[in-house]
């Protein structure tokens, strides 16, 4: 498998989410409402983002509850025309290599079963990195102290 189909069978994944963590991802996400009182990313997977990026600040991974408790997303190739944000994601990610348990100098020696490993790590990470970042997002929502700005989410990353 070359790096060009590693890329894609990484972008054929869904990424799952937390059910419980809806109200979190309704309250800071575009759901058609115009008027909000905090600061709205778009759809659900850009606060799922920015949560994942939490996640890694705080080292904070909380593993998924089971499969009936989450939601899927949709392929992560699908979740922007602009593939800027999901490559800066992936990115991300692929500098968590204690966490991968991977050595990227490996990667084009494994075999398919192996790779498929991998991206399942990969995906796994992504999803417990978002879900501690949504857990720590909803902490300080559900005790209001987050200070509501135009700059809440970069302020709020920037104090960890």
């Amino acid at each position: 498998m070359n790096s060009q189909e590693f890329r894609n069978n990484l972008l054929l994944k869904r990424p799952r989410y937390a059910v419980s963590r809806i109200p979190v991802l309704d309250a800071f996400s575009e759901k058609g409402s115009k008027s909000a009182d905090y600061s709205r990313f778009g759809p659900y997977y850009e606060i799922y983002i920015y949560a994942m990026m939490l996640g890694i600040k705080k080292k904070q991974r909380l593993p998924l509850p089971p499969r009936d408790l989450t939601k899927d997303f949709i392929e992560m190739g699908k979740w922007k025309r602009d593939s800027s944000l999901i490559d800066f994601l992936l990115m991300v990610i692929f500098t968590q290599t204690d966490d991968l348990q991977i050595d990227w100098n490996e990667l084009e020696d494994m075999e398919q079963e192996d790779l498929n490993k991998v991206i399942s790590r990969v995906v796994t990470l992504i999803e417990e990195y978002a879900n501690g970042g949504l857990a720590y997002l909803e902490e300080l929502w559900e005790n209001g102290k987050l200070d509501n700005s135009h700059y809440m989410f970069i302020d709020l990353y920037n104090g960890l």
